[in-house]
């Protein structure tokens, strides 16, 4: 019986071992940043229970805001596209933005408003290659607070 040369039988653990390994998928960074985000539903989260529980009030949301992307750049920055309807027409297509995660990918800072005056941190209730739901407490009114949820898509 002839024995394999040590290097072939390197050689073909490490094929073995490279091919098993299996792949962890996109980091959620690149999730975030693979193409534009649209608006696809918002509602209140009363109870703060992670589900919509009521539409957000009458105004709150005009049909020119719904059909907004939000574009997230690697690099932490990031385009509001108006869409092709308007709220104003004299405000600009395009308005940029910044945003960073925190060390956990969970949460979005937004320094400056940025979803119909949403800024600050905003919390991923879920983030995959088609969906983004995120979460920001707001209040309505001392002392009262509920969450407002934004699901987008691709």
């Amino acid at each position: 019986m002839k024995k394999l040369p040590i290097y072939l039988v390197v050689s073909l653990f490490a094929i073995v071992v490279s091919c098993s390994k299996k792949s962890s998928g996109p980091t959620k960074a690149e999730l975030l940043v693979s193409s534009p985000w649209l608006f696809n539903s918002t509602g209140l989260d009363v109870n703060k229970d992670g589900f919509v529980d009521t539409n957000l009030p009458a105004g709150y949301l005009n049909n020119c805001d719904l059909d907004n992307s939000l574009t997230f750049n690697a690099d932490g920055t990031g385009i509001v596209d108006e869409g092709t309807l308007k709220c104003d027409p004299g405000n600009p297509q395009t308005t940029p933005f910044t945003w960073t995660f925190n060390s956990s990918e969970t949460v979005i800072n937004f320094p400056s408003a940025v979803l119909n005056n949403i800024s600050g941190d905003v919390v991923i209730q879920k983030l995959t290659a088609t969906e983004l739901i995120l979460q920001k407490e707001v209040n309505i009114g001392a002392p009262t607070t509920v969450n407002i949820i934004i699901n987008m898509k691709h």
